[in-house]
């Protein structure tokens, strides 16, 4: 059994084998514009946080490897540890494209002159005295101040000697990267893909984005950024003041933006799924006719909720891997009612004070309907048996345990299907919710919410981690 999703396993023979958001049609119509576009050039694909914008990349980078074309990726993210991000960059470029490398003697002169360039400008670009972690032994501030005192006399002229070599060393390193493209790369572009840009240090996202604008501005290169433009605008005014015009800047940097498809959530969430074999532990429940549907709904409600909250791709992974864990250690014949258990995993964690009240007793059962409410608007909710289904095992919960006068909520949809002035199609939903409090599993067994609650309470004791996006 798979307690966890696994990261994504790209087919270098047939990468869209892995593609569970039917991305190719954008990959294939992104790499046609990447060739045709006049280089150098720089494509941003914008995407909030968790919406599967490294698996996209990765899918598009072995798409066009598989096509014979050169590619890089480099995680930004990874190398933020570096002081200066040409120095990674070219790290990486060393290990990534060795076969590029290799092709002939040309091209690996080329790219020897290449770093040999990129060494000067990032050593010219490092302070005179750097401080140091020793303890306290060297005091580098008084260092600092006495060296730039004896320095004062010559600063200009060092200042301009510094220009004067760091031009140059530029000019060399732009003629180098040139020869080293135009000799490695067959006649196409040289796509570097860039990912989680917008997880860096501030400081460190806006220098490599200067260095690609100002180094790697060379025909043949064109540059993949992945970001979510919105919080990369965070750490630019994070650097440059509250103020400051982030947005506007970055175009600067930026060719053309690209904004990925929202995906078919109902496919994702079937093939987390698969991927959590869920089917596993439901299958054996379906011999037992008041369990046999445990599985539709807990999937369609997650659905609804997923649709209603538009969870990002990544809260869906971590939300399906809580509750496959929270299920696991029931029982094959125990009642765990999936849909109430979905909604009360996320009213814990969007609306925990409620969640809190209600599982407690100090609050009634309309608090929580309401929340249920702000999730399926009135328009979805007339038709939505999964919301009616949940509405109906909240109220059910709790007049099981307190077992108080008759919820008023309740009586609302009794008084609903007696107004003769209503067609049967504005009673269904009422009419459900109704029936599902009366008879919650279909043979008189009551929702002990104590255990379901003891259920979602245990789960809290585990932390999950980050799935790859």
């Amino acid at each position: 059994m798979n307690l966890k999703l696994k990261p994504i396993q790209i087919d270098p023979n047939d990468p869209f084998k892995s593609d569970l958001l039917d991305r190719k049609d954008e990959i294939l119509n992104l790499s046609l514009l990447a060739s045709k576009v006049n280089s150098p050039a720089v494509i941003a694909i914008d995407s909030r946080w968790g919406t599967g914008k490294t698996t996209f990349i990765k899918l598009w980078e072995q798409h066009l490897k598989a096509d014979n074309s050169s590619t890089l990726y480099f995680n930004a993210w990874e190398t933020d540890f570096s002081d200066d991000p040409l120095v990674s960059f070219l790290g990486e470029m060393n290990e990534g494209l060795k076969s590029l490398i290799g092709i002939s003697e040309k091209t690996n002169e080329a790219w020897e002159k290449t770093k040999a360039a990129g060494k000067q400008i990032a050593k010219r670009g490092i302070p005179a005295l750097i401080r140091v972690g020793t303890a306290g032994i060297i005091d580098a501030d008084k260092i600092i101040e006495d060296e730039m005192v004896k320095a004062a006399g010559s600063l200009a002229g060092d200042a301009l000697d510094n220009y004067l070599q760091q031009k140059e060393a530029i000019s060399e390193f732009h003629n180098a990267l040139a020869s080293f493209v135009e000799g490695s790369a067959n006649g196409k572009q040289l796509i570097i893909f860039v990912d989680e840009l917008d997880r860096c240090r501030p400081n460190y996202a806006i220098e490599l984005l200067e260095r690609i604008k100002h180094l790697f501005n060379i025909e043949g290169l064109v540059f993949v950024l992945a970001l979510d433009k919105e919080q990369l605008g965070h750490s630019i005014e994070a650097v440059y003041g509250n103020e400051f015009d982030s947005t506007g800047y970055l175009r600067r940097f930026i060719d053309f933006e690209y904004q990925l498809k929202k995906p078919d959530i109902s496919n994702y969430i079937e093939s987390v799924f698969l991927s959590l074999e869920l089917d596993e532990f439901f299958n054996p429940r379906k011999q037992y006719v008041e369990l046999q549907y445990d599985q539709e709904h807990l999937k369609n409600v997650f659905i609804m909720l997923a649709l209603g909250l538009k969870l990002s791709l990544r809260e869906i992974e971590q939300f399906l891997a809580s509750i496959n864990i929270a299920i696991r250690t029931a029982k094959h014949n125990e009642y765990i009612f999936p849909a109430m258990l979905v909604f009360l995993m996320i009213s814990k964690h969007f609306k925990p004070d409620t969640y809190q009240r209600y599982v407690s007793g100090d609050g009634d059962v309309s608090e929580l309907i309401d929340y249920l409410y702000q999730i399926v608007p009135e328009k979805n909710r007339s038709d939505s048996f999964e919301c009616a289904l949940v509405e109906g095992f909240l109220i059910a919960a709790k007049n099981d345990l307190f077992r108080k006068e008759e919820s008023t909520i309740l009586q609302r949809h009794k008084d609903i299907l007696q107004d003769e002035k209503l067609d049967y199609k504005e009673k269904q939903y009422s009419e459900t919710v109704v029936n599902v409090v009366n008879r919650p599993t279909g043979a008189g067994h009551g929702v002990n919410l104590n255990t379901i609650r003891d259920r979602i309470e245990w789960l809290s004791r585990f932390e999950f981690l980050d799935v790859e996006g």
